[in-house]
This record gives C-alpha cells, structure tokens and sequence, in this order.
C-alpha cells in the first residue's frame, strides 16, 4: 500500500498527480523555474515570487541565493504541494518572509515625517506640545526664550502637564531650563501630585531624583500618596512609601490613605497599606477609624435601601 500524503489525509481525497511525476516527492524551486519558463514564458517565476514575497524592484542581487536555499514541493502545473513535513516547513518560511517584507515596507512608508514649525511658539501652542509630547516645539519656544513657568487659567504649567501625561523628556528639558519644580496650580498642586494623579512612575521618579517634595500638600491637604491611592496607581503609592512618604499622613478631613482606600473600594491599595504598616486606628476629623468609616458607609447604604423599598411598597398599596 502505497504512502499518503499529508494533503490526502486532511482532504480525503487521492491526489491526481501520480508519484512517478515527483523525483522523490521534491522538485528543486529553479528547475521547476526553468522548467515552466520553457513551457509557458516564465509565468511560475512571477507567481512563485508572489508566494515568497520576493520582487525584482527590491531584491534583484540575493534572489537566487534564496531560491537555490529553499525547496518546494511542485506539480507540473506550478501548484505547491503539501506531501512531507518538509514541505510545510518551507512554506511557513516563505511566508514568514514575505510578512517580514511586508512590516518592513509598512515601517519605511509609516516614518514620521518632519514636522513644519512654526515661526513663532506662543504660551498655548506651548501647552499643547508639553500635553501632545511634541519636543521640537518646546525646544523652540524654550530657545526663542519663552517662559518656562508660564501658565494657562488653571495656574497650571507646563511641567505640570508633561508629568501628568508622563512626558519624561519634556519634564527635563523644562527642569533643565529652570521651570520650577515645587510651583502649585490653582488647587495647590505641585507637580509630583500631577505625576500621581496620571499614573507616571516615571515622572514621578524624576521628580524626586530632581528634589521634589514628597509631602507637598494641596489646597485640601492631601500629600501625593493620598492623590496615587485614590487614582488607584498601585506602583507610585508603593514607590512614595519606598521614598519615605508618610502612610498614616492626614488630609484636611482628617482622614488617612486607608481611610480613602476603604471608601472607595481600593481593594489592592488596602493590601498594600496593610502590608507596609498603616494603621487601622487612626481616626478623622469625625472621630472614625477605616472600619468604622466602612460601616457607617455600609449601614448609609441599607438604611437608603431600606427606605426606598418601604416608599415603594407604600405607593404600590396606594394604587391598589
């Protein structure tokens, strides 16, 4: 009984190409090349090009030492043929080339092209680039001698907004040209708040290497712990208390980084309070310790519910 072929087995049907058309079920990719430029013209170079990704704009020196390198499984009529293991490998070669060819193509057409200046950089357009992390246009204006502490309504600078949106390069050339690392905003935001509030570990780590204060408080007394634990930016609040933040630090309420991770269900800054040593007994300006503030929430919520089921019930009864 005769071999089956792995394309046999998964059709289920025999192949019409007999075995004896095959020398020993491969065909070197150049003969079946020459052998099909005789017959029909060199219709299969073409075709075989498509499949492997090759074309004679872009590799024309390095073709033949890829033919001549890889082998495929041909009938007479130039169809590839799935018979051995062999087989399938150099057609998921050829491919993969071909997709190789393709990304690199897609990165050449898709390289950012230079982008017009313009011929004079003003405080918004500023912003904008400081938000947008364009660097060219902060390097002019920055050159032209803009003000690197200027500021939008919000009182917010530009160092602000780059450590919001994490715009590491930006953030040093602004500190690099004198932008003032502890200015606050309108709420008294310096811009280590800004950087917790955005999530940036990095801007945060420049920041502190640059000498920010770490227990900067804003216009409600919050220290940047407090503003990464109640954005829920696990990796700044752990780096803060690394720093030596201060765990149990209090806001203008009185209430600490656990008070705010328990009223808002910051299941993962609980566990990370918890493990670095917050307390559990510290109390707010209500006389409330976490657990405490958790029930009083909790026993809002059923007595809201509780109400309004009651409200419910009573309407009901009225329009029966």
């Amino acid at each position: 009984m005769g071999l089956r072929s792995v394309q046999e087995m998964v059709s289920g049907k025999r192949s019409e190409v007999s075995e004896g058309r095959v020398r020993d079920g491969e065909y070197e990719y150049k003969t079946s090349v020459s052998r099909q430029e005789r017959d029909d013209g060199g219709d299969l170079r073409s075709r075989c090009q498509l499949l492997s990704g090759d074309s004679s704009e872009d590799d024309s020196g390095g073709e033949h030492d890829e033919v001549s390198a890889v082998a495929l499984n041909l009938d007479k009529c130039g169809r590839l043929r799935l018979e051995t293991v062999d087989d399938l490998f150099n057609i998921l070669q050829l491919r993969k080339k071909r997709r190789q060819r393709k990304a690199s193509i897609f990165r050449k057409k898709s390289a950012p092209s230079t982008e017009m200046l313009p011929d004079t950089v003003e405080a918004p357009l500023f912003f904008a680039a400081a938000v947008e992390n364009k660097m060219a246009v902060v390097h002019k204006y920055l050159n032209e001698g803009g003000n690197p502490d200027a500021v939008d309504h919000f009182q917010r600078t530009g160092l602000h907004m780059a450590s919001f949106k994490g715009h590491v390069e930006i953030m040093t050339a602004l500190l690099d040209a004198g932008a003032a690392i502890e200015r606050q905003d309108k709420l008294e935001s310096t811009a280590v708040h800004w950087a917790c509030r955005g999530g940036s570990l990095a801007a945060l780590q420049l920041l502190l290497q640059r000498g920010a204060k770490i227990s900067a408080r804003d216009k409600l007394h919050s220290c940047p712990l407090h503003v990464a634990v109640r954005t829920g930016h696990v990796e700044c609040a752990e780096y803060l208390i690394h720093c030596g933040a201060d765990i149990n630090a209090k806001d203008r309420d009185g209430d600490t980084c656990m008070h705010d991770a328990v009223r808002i269900n910051r299941f993962k800054m609980i566990k990370l309070l918890m493990m670095y040593g917050a307390s559990l007994n510290v109390k707010n300006c209500d006389g409330k310790t976490p657990m405490e503030t958790l029930y009083a929430w909790q026993n809002g919520a059923k007595s809201l519910l509780f109400n309004f089921s009651e409200e419910r019930a009573e309407l009901n009864e009225k329009i029966m």
